[in-house]
């Protein structure tokens, strides 16, 4: 247990109910949110056990409400979708949740991927039946009951667009040149000038809609664990009530599945699905390409927020930023053949 970490976490873990902790430790995955293993005696449990502490970063928190994110993450634990919330801190910095360890030689991180909506021929197989798990776990949140927050694509679209376009103006008014912050305007200013390609990407997703579900819209591998030979998800903060081809889009674009497996979970999802109507094939590409506009988005509002404050620019916080703006790189790339 590191001294200056125990130090630091401290208040947290006794407001959190949390004694007798024999072991703290950094958990290196998350973009935004830090988040620590700490081992220790909770009310909860009759004995000392694992936890994850998760303190909230700001800017994550500018584009998150954290109301919503707690009700939809304890919709999902309730029914074994999901790690126990066992403390949420009355402002929502921070929570405490299960921990369940994960096999360091076979660990489902290990499938991370960045696809297009038409990724290359894959013929191998690095996790046998990860499809079939995939599927379990995408049937078990479909049938959630539907978010108390609404947020269909097109209604996410303007929401990006809105808070982006605010965003550039006030960094196209700071007078004094940044690199980092023209950097970011660049990178804008790439996807507006693509603007109708996404409209026809919603148009094809609309095509497609019956009913919006519950929608996690963020299962990458970094985001699931393997929990007695099933599949649970964590980081709820973007869910909501939204298109059903939201989480199959997410996984397509960030596992590494062979192509049979793909080509099997995405039949299997689709058939018979209640949301979704018989248009829904074509629509999967539109839906990847999409995932990968909507991480851009996210990429350049997290970038700004790290690099300004109050109208000004954070010297400070230019090199998170600029690590954000490489992620921003990264996924415009991966829509590249659309734009």
């Amino acid at each position: 247990m590191a001294l200056p970490l125990t130090k630091t976490l401290l208040p947290y873990l006794e407001q959190a109910g949390l004694s007798q902790v024999s072991m703290i430790a950094a958990l290196t995955q998350g973009l935004s949110n830090q988040n620590y293993y700490v081992r220790g005696l909770h009310p909860t449990r009759p004995s000392g056990s694992e936890w994850v502490l998760r303190i909230n970063s700001w800017a994550s928190s500018q584009i998150c409400n954290r109301d919503h994110e707690v009700l939809n993450w304890q919709l999902a634990s309730h029914v074994n979708l999901a790690p126990e919330l066992v403390y949420i801190s009355p402002d929502k910095q921070f929570y405490l949740s299960e921990f369940f360890e994960q096999n360091q030689t076979n660990c489902w991180s290990e499938l991370i991927s960045a696809n297009g909506s038409h990724p290359i021929t894959r013929l191998q197989v690095k996790w046998p039946g990860a499809e079939e798990l995939l599927l379990k776990l995408l049937n078990g949140l479909k049938q959630l009951p539907s978010p108390q927050n609404v947020m269909g694509v097109d209604e996410q679209w303007q929401v990006y667009q809105l808070r982006l376009a605010k965003m550039r103006q006030q960094l196209s008014a700071e007078k004094t040149k940044c690199q980092t912050a023209e950097g970011w305007i660049n990178l804008y200013d790439q996807l507006l000038a693509q603007t109708h390609l996404v409209d026809d990407m919603l148009a094809q997703l609309s095509a497609c809609l019956v009913n919006l579900q519950f929608s996690h819209r963020d299962l990458n591998p970094y985001n699931i664990l393997v929990v007695g030979g099933r599949l649970k998800c964590i980081d709820f903060e973007y869910t909501c009530s939204s298109h059903p081809l939201c989480d199959l889009a997410s996984i397509i674009a960030s596992h590494s599945l062979s192509s049979e497996q793909r080509r099997w979970l995405i039949a299997n999802y689709l058939k018979d699905h209640p949301n979704l109507n018989l248009h829904a094939d074509k629509a999967v590409p539109a839906a990847v390409d999409l995932y990968w506009v909507f991480a851009l988005c996210w990429a350049l509002q997290m970038a700004f927020d790290c690099m300004m404050s109050d109208g000004k620019l954070k010297e400070d916080g230019l090199c998170q930023s600029q690590e954000y703006l490489g992620y921003a790189k990264q996924y415009r790339n991966l829509i590249v053949n659309r734009f």
